[in-house]
């Protein structure tokens, strides 16, 4: 009898040993599993898992969530029957979710970066070209505005891509992209039309350059599309000259006011200084010549201009240039300096041949998109 009693006593005290060995080895509580969790959650939030991996992102979360809230139940429970296997379990599979979502919106970020940064390096050489082609370029003053706007945005941009702000990036990219665009298409257009005179251009130039080498004289040639007053000595280029020209250069001048420089083959009519100009020096040109009258009164029978227009005169070329934009209203503008040099060596009778431009546009391809 007492062996049967001493058995079971015995054997009740192996149990509930074990029973304890066990509830205290799942009493261990999880502190590092769950630390691991919040950082990588942390991390996971860092690189904005919730905007590029959302879903990885809220499963790491709700475990994590869950795994805090096990935590707690378990807290309140015995210290013999607490079980801490479940928040392990929860917390791991946090850990293991935000590890998705981190490596997810890292190879978005990355992807994103690449794609905005080939964007951004488009669209700025698309501002770039237009600035070279039409920076100069007669803009209406609503796309002008609207042009300088798109600017500024595209500056911003860079602002929010170095900031990692991709959204707001890629939106302002959008708006910049669809004004640069419509702008390039426009005036590719109108400059292309512009140059298809650029044969009869050449023909003068060369008729030009042709004069100043048989009679071993002076000749000046105005190139408006590249600013420059090209002096040509006996049929040889001489100097270059920076120039400034009418505001509203591109074609031929068409009636008084309308502040474009002229096109066409004129001479020096009379040289003025000592008080005879109020811009420095000045040669005076002898517009409008008998084609421009001619011209002049077709546009008029053909109503490009109003009955009650005047075709203008007193084109010259003359000083208080520099200036560094386009002012004139119709006359050609150089440094003082320049037009010093150019005083000296123009006499009256000089030939002066103006132009829309002396080269051909290389860039002016079909695929400006």
């Amino acid at each position: 009898m007492k062996i049967k009693l001493w058995f079971f006593v015995t054997l009740a005290i192996m149990v509930l040993a074990g029973i304890v060995i066990h509830r205290c080895r799942n009493y261990k509580t999880p502190e590092m599993e769950v630390m691991r969790a919040g950082k990588m959650l942390a991390e996971a939030q860092l690189v904005k898992s919730l905007k590029f991996a959302k879903h990885a992102f809220q499963e790491a979360s709700d475990n994590y969530n869950a795994a805090m809230t096990e935590w707690d139940k378990q807290n309140d429970r015995f210290i013999l029957l607490r079980d801490y296997t479940k928040v392990s379990e929860l917390a791991k599979k946090s850990s293991h979710n935000s590890e998705i979502a981190i490596a997810s919106s890292k190879k978005f970020i990355n992807n994103t970066e690449d794609l905005l940064q080939v964007r951004i390096n488009k669209i700025g050489g698309k501002i770039q070209r237009f600035t070279d082609l039409f920076g100069n370029f007669p803009m209406d003053k609503k796309h002008r505005e609207e042009y300088n706007k798109s600017k500024l945005l595209y500056a911003e941009s860079l602002i929010a891509f170095k900031n990692k702000n991709y959204l707001s990036c890629k939106s302002k990219l959008d708006s910049v992209e669809i004004v640069v665009n419509d702008y390039l298409t426009f005036y590719h257009a109108k400059l292309s039309h512009y140059f298809e005179a650029y044969p009869q251009w050449n023909q003068m130039v060369s008729q030009t350059i042709a004069w100043s080498k048989k009679n071993k004289s002076y000749a000046l040639i105005i190139d408006k599309f590249n600013r420059q007053l090209i002096i040509y000595k006996d049929g040889t280029r001489h100097q270059t000259l920076a120039i400034e020209i009418g505001a509203n250069w591109i074609g031929d001048k068409k009636q008084q006011g309308d502040k474009s420089t002229p096109e066409g083959l004129y001479k020096i009519v009379q040289k003025k200084q000592n008080g005879q100009t109020k811009y420095h020096k000045a040669l005076l040109l002898d517009y409008p010549n008998e084609q421009d009258k001619q011209r002049f009164t077709l546009n008029k029978m053909n109503g490009l201009v109003k009955q009650n227009a005047h075709i203008g005169n007193l084109i010259e070329i003359h000083g208080n240039g520099g200036k560094g934009g386009d002012w004139t209203d119709g006359c050609i503008a150089l440094k003082n300096s320049d037009m010093d040099e150019l005083f000296k060596v123009c006499a009256i009778g000089t030939k002066v041949t103006i132009v829309g431009s002396t080269t051909l546009i290389n860039e002016l391809p079909n695929d400006i998109r």
